[in-house]
């Protein structure tokens, strides 16, 4: 989740999107304030402001392969019964093994246990137009991350739409992906790029390079929106229809097909045939990748989702946790400790503000690695909220940055790839 004001109760909300800027410029929004609960108390949110474009090198290309052409999906619930172009070039993950799930871990091919950690960069389309519509403003990014010493073994690459819903507060990314039923006249992208154009100058680059430097990369399709009404999931499924076969034969990357389904007033039984739908699509052309399964509810239903899975393998199960939905007593933490216990987790999303004790992170810190989990910490930016870094250089860490680091620091060779 991105943080906001509250505009609707019951609903999270978010802060605009600062788009006026030119390339290169930094603008000027901070993070909002956390969103109000749900209904049930359940409401998660985290603020967050523009960003500024970095300056770097291009990233180093991928090792050469054999691209295969895309396969359609299934259709209905499932995919586009027209399938994306695969790429040529496609690198076989630098090295890194193919993970599998087996029972409740996620393993290598010798059956260790592995436990991936690391960081979330923002909105990718973002970087790539404030560094003057350059993939080095991604690259750039990833290596003052790992300089900061928040990286881990695994980034998350957050892929946006032409417009994010955001639960009743619209999000615009200034250079998209393609998708979606939107953008209104406030709306419209800075630098519109075809899907083509944003694969081959956006998301390639920044995988490639994350895969050469040793990363395991999730592809984030990041939308927030109901998925059992409206297009959001025709949207996740033509996504995936041309995404999923470019990346299909990298050992390294991870799926995520839709980052936080609201689905507030349904129960997972009406959600779990549209997550069927997007893991059929991706099945269809990646039969080996993993898929993180999201739930209701801004990902707060993993308990439900994993004690009544959809078919498929290699399925992990996520949660996002920030202080104003992971409290005591509204069942969203046993719904965490139930997922557990029936299938790997992955939190694609945690954090916390300077208004939170250390204590929360901390604790959250003994439940997550008593959990087994895998994680990964949103979000490395100074003005994308909860921040890790306190100035627009990237070498100041907030407390929420230094627990990040000192915990990946503790683990850096622990639950790894030999």
């Amino acid at each position: 989740m991105k943080t906001g004001t509250a505009l609707l109760a019951g609903l999270v909300s978010f802060a605009a999107w600062i788009s006026a800027c030119g390339p290169g410029e930094s603008p000027t929004g901070g993070g909002g304030g956390g969103g109000a609960g749900d209904a049930g108390g359940n409401g998660a949110g985290n603020g967050r402001g523009g960003t500024s474009g970095m300056a770097g090198t291009t990233g180093a290309a991928g090792v050469a392969g054999t691209g295969g052409g895309g396969r359609g999906g299934t259709s209905a619930t499932g995919g586009s019964p027209t399938g994306g172009a695969g790429d040529a070039g496609a690198t076989g993950g630098a090295g890194l093994p193919q993970l599998t799930v087996n029972g409740t871990k996620l393993q290598d091919p010798n059956g260790k246990t592995i436990i991936l950690r690391g960081s979330s960069l923002i909105d990718i389309g973002a970087l790539y137009f404030y560094a003057g519509q350059n993939a080095s403003g991604i690259t750039t990014r990833i290596d003052k991350v790992a300089a900061a010493g928040v990286q881990g073994h695994v980034v998350r690459l957050p892929v946006y739409p032409k417009i994010d819903y955001n639960g009743g507060s619209p999000t615009c990314s200034p250079c998209p992906y393609p998708v979606g039923t939107g953008p209104t006249a406030s709306c419209t992208p800075t630098t519109p790029v075809s899907a083509s154009d944003y694969v081959a100058k956006i998301l390639k680059p920044a995988v490639d390079y994350a895969t050469s430097k040793n990363l395991y990369v999730i592809i984030d399709f990041h939308q927030i929106d109901n998925a059992t009404t409206g297009t959001s999931a025709a949207d996740a499924n033509t996504f995936w229809t041309d995404i999923a076969p470019r990346f299909a034969s990298y050992t390294n990357v991870i799926y995520e097909p839709f980052n936080e389904p609201l689905d507030t007033a349904t129960s997972w039984a009406a959600l779990k045939p549209v997550v069927q739908g997007w893991i059929n699509t991706i099945r269809a052309v990646a039969p080996k990748n993993i898929i993180i399964v999201p739930s209701n509810n801004w990902d707060q239903r993993p308990g439900d989702a994993s004690s009544d899975p959809p078919t498929g393998t290699n399925l992990m199960y996520t949660a996002h946790l920030y202080p104003i939905n992971w409290r005591s007593g509204n069942g969203f933490q046993m719904q965490v400790a139930t997922a557990v216990t029936k299938a790997p987790v992955f939190i694609t999303e945690w954090g916390y503000g300077p208004s939170e004790p250390a204590s929360w992170g901390t604790t959250l810190q003994t439940t997550i690695d008593g959990n087994g989990a895998s994680w990964t910490a949103w979000v490395t930016d100074h003005a994308w909220t909860p921040s890790m870094f306190t100035d627009n250089t990237l070498t100041t860490l907030t407390s929420f940055g230094t627990l990040v680091k000192t915990w990946l620091a503790a683990k850096a060779n622990s639950d790894w790839v030999q």
